[in-house]
């Protein structure tokens, strides 16, 4: 019995022994390994916001309304590409204005390449050919009565301002019957008609005149205006 007794008293000492020894230990591995619930995930990367605002706009300037460029690299600064005027009591010039500006806007993801003229429905038209996208595309129609190419010719002089870093003006189009007032007043005072205007064979290349992120080079984008606040289309609808 004394024999049976000491034997578990050892027992019961090299036990607690054990216990006391092995106890920190267990407790300090416990510690040094986080578990899952204590791991903090990284916040997942935010994607970089793209510029989804309009480059093409209806904007009053100077009391007209006028079809805007506006490149993303120049923060602030608009274009004008040409300004419409009133074609019949259908198509008022605001109503112009924001079809052109919606039509150009459209087309822009495509990559804007060339004004060209073409023939849509008995109409002559301005039109843009795209990289993506083949054909031309209608930007605007020409009133009877005024040539297609020479309307097309006066936007691309008001882009040409630019080369030349003065501010852009932009120019009438849809001016209702002959829009050759000189020769008007010429033929009036029975004066000799002037030269008429050169036309250009080749369509008009736009990528000097449009942002890189727009596709363009950009060489010729400068001396443009302060950006107005474009008008909401649908007003025009």
């Amino acid at each position: 019995m004394a024999h049976t007794t000491g034997t578990l008293a050892k027992l019961f000492v090299g036990g607690l022994a054990t216990t006391l020894l092995l106890g920190p230990l267990g407790a300090l591995g416990q510690a040094q390994t986080p578990g899952a619930e204590g791991t903090p995930e990284p916040a997942p990367a935010e994607p970089a916001e793209a510029n989804t605002a309009p480059r093409f706009t209806c904007q009053m300037q100077d009391g007209r309304y006028t079809v805007m460029y506006s490149p993303t690299s120049q923060p602030g600064q608009a274009y004008p590409w040409a300004v419409p005027e009133d074609m019949g009591s259908a198509w008022p010039a605001e109503r112009r204005c924001a079809t052109i500006s919606e039509r150009l806007e459209q087309y822009r993801p495509d990559g804007l390449l060339a004004l060209e003229t073409a023939v849509e429905n008995g109409y002559n038209t301005v039109c843009v050919t795209t990289e993506n996208v083949p054909g031309c595309r209608i930007v605007f129609t020409v009133p009877p009565g005024q040539d297609a190419a020479i309307t097309r010719d006066r936007v691309f002089d008001n882009l040409t301002i630019a080369d030349r870093g003065d501010q852009t003006q932009g120019v009438t189009t849809f001016a209702g019957g002959n829009s050759d007032i000189l020769g008007q007043i010429g033929n009036v005072l029975g004066l000799p008609s002037a030269t008429p205007a050169s036309r250009r064979t080749s369509g008009i290349n736009l990528k000097p005149f449009l942002d890189p992120t727009d596709g363009g080079t950009g060489a010729r984008l400068n001396g443009g205006g302060p950006a107005g606040r474009p008008l909401d289309p649908d007003a025009f609808r």
